[in-house]
């Protein structure tokens, strides 16, 4: 084939002779012009990068991407770029790991969770809790300019991955946003062949993403519970810590709530700067 005669010797060739190699090569000058989009540090890297950014093209992931709640401004290249070391991270995890094919998650689990692991030093324990639910549970550093927070799909193989980007360090942001997934995989999850990805900078909507943000908000903060909560009239810390006690919860999520409905950011910050998710979780905080 006269295309096979004119590639360049870096062209990540395909392994399977039942690979149309035309579009594979199609796949692979889109991969590299996601990467030369990418931020320099991601280019330097971009030779290793781009056998599985080709592939996952190929496959049709950069057609398959559902973004429900994205701003105008993303960047569909860096989307594409984050999302396919998300799944090489997972595809590597279902290999190395016995993760049984997803079949169904109560909501019920959702309201454990928090209460499960509501002190910080254990988050790393809530990817094995998750995973014979058949759930793969990762977090892949955002690149810089990425407006995304998290992930949620299915893998041919059954499995459904949740991937956070950790682009804010928060305790509560991290909280929300892996609610906020779970709830789609409680929800949605025969929609999940096609990645969700979301932005929470971002106001959406879509009926799908309202009803994930209020099964996650339920079952971090019970509504009635809420309305009870002294807090929110006092914004005490003393009453936010005593809330979260009694809910079993982090005070974090209750700080971080009452910012948001009060578009206060200022407030709380002793509570809220407690403590950073990525240090936490890659290992540099115990």
């Amino acid at each position: 084939m006269q295309i096979l005669n004119t590639l360049e010797d870096d062209f990540p060739r395909p392994a399977s002779s039942v690979v149309d190699a035309r579009k594979y090569y199609e796949a692979f000058l889109k991969a590299e012009t996601i990467l030369s989009a990418a931020p320099k540090q991601y280019q330097v890297t971009g030779s290793e990068r781009l056998p599985e950014l080709t592939s996952f093209i190929y496959r049709g992931g950069e057609t398959a991407t559902a973004l429900y709640r994205r701003r105008d401004d993303s960047s569909e290249a860096l989307s594409n770029l984050w999302l396919s070391s998300v799944r090489q991270a997972a595809g590597w995890y279902v290999a190395a790991n016995t993760t049984p094919v997803f079949e169904s998650l109560d909501r019920s689990i959702l309201a454990d969770l928090p209460k499960r692991f509501h002190n910080p030093e254990h988050l790393k324990r809530i990817g094995p809790y998750l995973a014979p639910y058949g759930i793969v549970f990762l977090w892949e550093a955002s690149i810089p300019s990425l407006k995304l927070d998290g992930a949620v799909f299915s893998l041919s193989s059954g499995q459904i991955v949740i991937a956070l980007s950790l682009r804010y360090a928060r305790l509560d942001h991290f909280w929300f946003t892996l609610m906020h997934e779970l709830a789609h995989v409680v929800l949605h999850s025969e929609y999940l062949h096609e990645p969700i990805l979301d932005d929470f900078d971002a106001i959406s909507e879509s009926l799908i993403e309202q009803q994930a943000d209020r099964l996650a908000s339920d079952s971090l903060i019970p509504r009635n519970e809420w309305r009870s909560c002294s807090a929110r009239y006092t914004n005490s810390v003393a009453d936010i810590i005593s809330f979260a006690e009694r809910l079993g919860i982090p005070s974090q999520c209750v700080a971080g709530r009452l910012q948001r409905e009060l578009g206060r950011y200022d407030l709380f910050s002793e509570i809220i700067n407690k403590y950073n998710v990525r240090e936490i979780l890659n290992g540099n905080k115990t």
